[in-house]
């Protein structure tokens, strides 16, 4: 058995790996602000945390893990010009669940793909359901109001649970 490593860090080192540096920042916890330097960037935060006791000197925890792909809004923009086939939710939705076009299979470097894959060991259960969420949130970039909302960040947020067991004795 391998060291104990939370499941926010394990996430976040699987995103990590499956990305590199195709995003400029990991997060371990929702920073609120960030700064436009550090776009585009992943995102991973535990929600919450389901005990219930089991077996005789056992727990089965169920974690809720959520992992954000947040990209800046305004990379939809080139001068006056949009791309409109292009833009910023199609590429979350790609980085999320793009399949391949002959197999139907997730796409080795996607959320879902990674998940599905790579975040087994240790675990009795990886996301038996995700749920995906996706939209514009206005992210605080400065410290004044004209521009405390001046970047906006087209996001995905993936949530789903990890379950595992721990012995309590």
């Amino acid at each position: 058995m391998a060291d104990y490593q939370d499941n926010v860090q394990r996430v976040l080192n699987l995103m990590k790996s499956t990305f590199g540096s195709e995003f400029t920042t990991y997060y371990d916890g929702e920073p609120e602000v960030i700064p436009l330097f550090n776009l585009p960037c992943i995102i991973v935060t535990q929600t919450s945390d389901t005990t219930a006791e089991a077996a005789m000197g056992q727990d089965d925890i169920e974690d809720t893990i959520t992992v954000k792909v947040v990209l800046n809004k305004k990379d939809d923009w080139n001068g006056d010009k949009v791309d409109p086939l292009n833009m910023t939710e199609r590429k979350i939705r790609d980085y999320i669940g793009k399949r391949d076009e002959k197999t139907g299979n997730y796409e080795p470097r996607t959320v879902k793909g990674a998940l599905r894959k790579d975040l087994l060991e240790d675990v009795e259960a990886v996301a038996p359901t995700m749920n995906v969420e996706y939209g514009i949130n206005p992210r605080a970039v400065g410290e004044d109001s004209e521009t405390q909302y001046a970047n906006l960040t087209a996001e995905g947020h993936v949530t789903f649970g990890v379950q595992f067991s721990v012995d309590t004795y």
